[in-house]
């Protein structure tokens, strides 16, 4: 009986929640409802932190020294970079909804307050605008520099359609989040180009620039996910491989921003707080809860997972900035390891 009453609270669930979802337009949900959607999933300070980091250090890994910052280069790959960063959150809720239903019904599209038709096209008009800037930087700025603004769009939209094998990666997390995360390395070659021309991509800081934020972006996306009670829908990495395995790809991320930074000539800054985000991990684990165990009544939530994450998200900060403070600091050019 308990079955069958659950087996119709599941098919009650799905059709509800089917039925927000209805992808024709029946009636626009309103600017009023996507201003709403846009404040409540778009963290636009966090975008545009993020996206001035990621041009700042392009413009500075291959200064020799110089503070210069071409303006119209910086600010126009920062719009961009912030249009990439908020297609990718719109892409991810529209693929997300049937995950979010269950564990996050209280998102907007699950509960109804845009149509993912509507957010459909929304994605596919953000595409549109960066194909469009891809081509134009292409033009004005060098060919480099727009086939990599083409790139990063592509891979942004194959990500999106899951590179057509989603089922297939979504039972293997490792390769999911590997194949997720390869996008940082365009996103940073991109501004590169834009600053210092087509020639800059045959250059070793070039590259480690883009490896020392794919480390500290592959470190949160994992490290963002360690609740030991989340909704088994979700497929944590956490749930999925268990402390273990996740403490390896943690190191693994970890130990390529070591890499990068010690390239870069920032690893004596870079270092301890990534050698302190490695001790917390395993003093996390250790003390966790079995991954994937409910909680019992009364139980309070654990906290242990929301320190870290904090940690991390810092420490990802960092990467973004450490070579504009490296340069703004004025460090002797001397003092500098090169790798040209």
């Amino acid at each position: 009986m308990k079955a069958e009453l659950s087996n119709k609270s599941q098919v009650s669930v799905s059709s509800t929640a089917s039925s927000r979802q209805v992808d024709v337009f029946v009636q626009f949900s309103g600017y009023k409802n996507w201003f709403k959607f846009f404040t409540e999933r778009v963290a636009l300070f966090v975008y545009l932190l993020t996206a001035a980091g990621y041009v700042l250090t392009a413009n500075y890994v291959l200064s020799d020294g110089s503070k210069d910052l071409p303006l119209r280069q910086f600010f126009w790959t920062m719009v961009i970079e912030t249009l990439f960063l908020v297609t990718l959150r719109v892409m991810d809720d529209l693929k997300d909804v049937d995950t979010d239903i269950l564990a996050h019904p209280e998102r907007p599209l699950p509960r109804g307050l845009v149509t993912a038709r509507e957010a459909s096209v929304v994605v596919h008009s953000l595409v549109a605008i960066l194909i469009v800037n891809g081509i134009v930087l292409a033009i004005v700025e060098n060919l480099a520099c727009g086939l990599l603004c083409l790139a990063t769009t592509f891979y942004y939209y194959a990500m999106f359609k899951e590179f057509g094998c989603g089922h297939w990666l979504s039972a293997r997390p490792i390769l999911y989040v590997i194949t997720h995360q390869l996008v940082v390395l365009l996103m940073v070659l991109f501004p590169i180009t834009a600053f210092h021309g087509a020639s800059s991509l045959k250059t070793v800081l070039a590259w480690h620039a883009a490896l020392l934020q794919f480390g500290g972006s592959f470190t949160f996306e994992v490290c963002r996910k360690l609740d030991p009670t989340a909704h088994v829908a979700l497929g944590t990495y956490l749930i999925a491989y268990g402390k273990f395995k996740t403490f390896l790809m943690i190191l693994f991320a970890i130990l390529v921003g070591s890499w990068a930074s010690y390239v870069l000539a920032v690893g004596l800054i870079m270092w301890p707080f990534l050698g302190f985000l490695l001790l917390s991990v395993m003093i996390l684990f250790w003390k966790q809860r079995t991954p994937g165990t409910p909680l019992a009544d009364g139980e309070p939530a654990p906290k242990g997972h929301k320190t870290v994450e904090l940690i991390c998200t810092l420490i990802t900060l960092l990467t973004m900035y450490i070579v504009p403070i490296k340069i703004w600091s004025g460090v002797p050019e001397a003092a500098m390891r090169t790798f040209q």
